[in-house]
């Protein structure tokens, strides 16, 4: 992944409180990461950073879509995206003064947060499991392709029992001798 300027907050000289940024996600933004599944996107990260002495807090509200290949047909997808994610950050000069899963530990003399890493997890993250269109929307022409393969390489439950290196063992116990 490649440093990407526009979404690092800098935190040197912040003042104790809240404080609020917008940032646009594009198609870029996930370009920017090896073999990343999102093709295009059209969101807006709404983030407050919410900072105190030692720690901040980062909640981010991300709405807009995600463009992703369909599972089933391979044709380009939009999905809708609205979720919120959060992350706390504790200050700490080593790993074991702030020795504790639930938080991220920054160096007290760090200057800047940058937030790509954390605003990519949550988008893919929120996708579903399954990338595909709404009944019906998919493309005919390959769905047509894919039941034609489907027909023709299905086998009897015979045949495939004969194939399988289990197919012996199928009357193991049915002898009674």
């Amino acid at each position: 992944m490649l440093e990407n300027k526009d979404f690092i907050i800098q935190i040197k000289g912040l003042q104790i409180g809240k404080h609020t940024y917008n940032f646009p996600i594009n198609g870029a933004f996930f370009r920017n990461f090896e073999n990343s599944f999102i093709l295009d996107a059209d969101l807006q990260a709404d983030v407050v950073l919410e900072k105190g002495s030692g720690w901040m807090n980062v909640v981010a509200e991300v709405t807009g879509d995600v463009t992703v290949e369909c599972d089933r047909c391979l044709d380009d997808v939009i999905l809708p995206m609205d979720f919120e994610c959060s992350m706390a950050v504790k200050f700490a000069k080593s790993v074991e003064d702030g020795d504790d899963d639930e938080f991220i530990i920054m160096d007290p003399t760090d200057s800047e947060l940058d937030i790509t890493q954390f605003l990519y997890d949550y988008v893919c993250l929120n996708l579903p499991l399954q990338k595909v269109h709404e009944d019906g929307e998919c493309n005919q022409e390959m769905m047509q392709k894919l039941g034609s393969v489907n027909a023709a390489g299905e086998k009897s439950d015979e045949e495939v029992a004969a194939n399988s290196p289990f197919g012996a063992l199928k009357g193991l116990f049915d002898n009674k001798n």
